[in-house]
């Protein structure tokens, strides 16, 4: 996913794309939506953006570790779908809010005890 340079969405934001990358990944099928004036955020409720801050045992092969805890800035921590390198289920809702619940846990029960890396 990136930024598209020319849909906005109505506060003037770019819209995500992927067809590009997709393409230039070497993806087997990619087509655009043909109808697109302008991004519509109601085209993506059915689907579920993640990926960017992927969950991993090290800072070389991810961004935050099993607490979703960023590996270089120890106070900030990542919730939700972001870190999920692909979409595991057809409904991920629950898995993030479980991470997200996990997450606040840690935070609670060893950060705020002993700020610092809890990995």
């Amino acid at each position: 996913m990136d930024l598209d340079p020319v849909y906005k969405d109505r506060w003037g934001g770019p819209c995500p794309r992927a067809l590009e990358i997709a393409s230039a990944m070497g993806a087997a099928e990619s087509a655009p939506f043909p109808g697109l004036v302008r991004c519509d955020a109601t085209r993506y409720q059915g689907t579920h953006m993640q990926g960017g801050t992927i969950v991993g045992g090290n800072e070389t092969d991810s961004v935050v570790n099993r607490y979703l805890q960023h590996w270089r800035v120890a106070n900030l921590f990542v919730p939700g779908a972001s870190a999920f390198p692909q979409n595991p289920s057809g409904n991920p809702t629950l898995t993030a809010v479980a991470l997200t619940y996990r997450t606040a846990d840690a935070v609670v029960e060893k950060f705020l005890k002993h700020p610092g890396d809890i990995a």
